[in-house]
Order: C-alpha cells, then structure tokens, then sequence
C-alpha cells in the first residue's frame, strides 16, 4: 500500500504552472497559488500538523485569490 503523494501530485494539489522565464528559451520556473511542499517543509507554519494558525493564512490567502488580490507565487516569493 502506497500512502506517499508523488512529486507530480503534490504539485497538481498546490496549483503549480511551469513558466518560461525568457522568450525564445526553454528554461522555466515554477510559480504557484499555494506553497510547494518544499517550501512548506521550512515555513514557522509547518509545526507537524494543521494548526488554527495555519487555517486562518489559508483561509486570508483564499478568499484574497478569489477576490482577484492574490497571484500565483514563484519559490523565492514564498519564502
């Protein structure tokens, strides 16, 4: 039995769009509408379960997303 989310799927669940970071080049970043699990391994949020605390950004960034005031972010904004 495999309970482990592979890195494609954990992408698919934060949202991830591969951006091409100059025209007429094939290199690319990654940008995202919600912390990649990477990103979130480091966050003082990340302390082991889902904190209220942790409910409370999700829920800001959310309903900010929705009304328009929120983008996707590339790794280095997250941090």
């Amino acid at each position: 039995w495999d309970d482990k989310l592979t890195d494609d799927e954990l992408d698919l669940v934060c949202g991830v769009y591969k951006i091409f970071t100059a025209p007429g080049t094939f290199q690319q970043s990654d940008a995202s509408w919600w912390p990649k699990s990477s990103t979130w391994k480091n966050s003082p949020l990340n302390v082991g379960y889902w904190s209220p605390s942790c409910e409370r950004w999700f829920q800001l960034r959310l309903a900010a997303i929705q009304a328009g005031k929120e983008k996707v972010k590339t790794a280095g904004k997250w941090r």
